[in-house]
């Protein structure tokens, strides 16, 4: 009819542009140089022990909470092998898939390391690696046992039935600190403790895995 207006619909536009998201591998990476990055915030000058110690538990845990998603994304099995000599862990593909086996890029990794293994040294981390050292691997139990590495699987669990204790150490003042990291055998989640001067019970200096 003449005089009446016409009501105009509009639609949605929509960009002919197709959207790119993060893979779950990119997703796993930024979630573990997250974590990392969580002990750059120690001041690069004046760092206390403490500051230091908490700051080594945050990349130990950070690296393992990396392991076991891995683990779980690719439905295999991932280890994480520590090396006290070295205050320092290399992490690898330990599955029967071997097309796993090298690991995703990492900005970490250094140039001259296999693309199969993730090695990670305390002392990469000045601010942290001068004063923090790692201790021991131990299983938490009554007669606790030392051991050399921890395996998450598919599920996100460790291949263990015990609970597994990364302890830290460094010097503040004249006595040692001591601070735990557990690691839940059924989710193989990481747990970080509180600091203590008593330090770890380990009653057999066997390694094993």
């Amino acid at each position: 009819m003449p005089g009446t207006a016409k009501k105009r619909t509009f639609s949605p536009t929509r960009s002919s542009r197709p959207r790119r998201g993060l893979t779950l591998v990119e997703i796993l990476i930024t979630v573990a140089i997250l974590g990392i990055l969580a002990a750059a915030i120690i001041p690069q000058f004046g760092a206390t022990a403490p500051d230091q110690v908490r700051g080594a538990a945050q990349i130990v845990a950070s690296d393992i909470d990396y392991a076991r998603s891995l683990a779980i994304s690719n439905n295999s099995t991932y280890l994480v092998t520590f090396d006290k000599s070295r205050n320092g862990y290399v992490l690898t593909h330990s599955g029967t898939n071997t097309s796993l086996d090298d690991l995703p890029d990492n900005p970490f990794r250094k140039p001259s390391d296999d693309s199969k293994s993730l090695i990670v040294l305390l002392s990469d981390f000045p601010h942290v690696g001068s004063g923090a050292k790692i201790a021991a691997i131990v299983t938490d139990e009554p007669s606790p046992q030392e051991v050399t590495s921890i395996e998450l699987g598919a599920l996100g669990q460790t291949t263990r039935t015990q609970p597994t204790l990364i302890w830290l150490s460094s010097r503040a003042g004249a006595e040692d600190i001591y601070l735990p990291i557990e690691v839940n055998p059924v989710t193989g989640l990481t747990t970080i403790g509180e600091i203590t001067t008593v330090a770890p019970n380990i009653s057999s200096a066997l390694p094993s895995t």
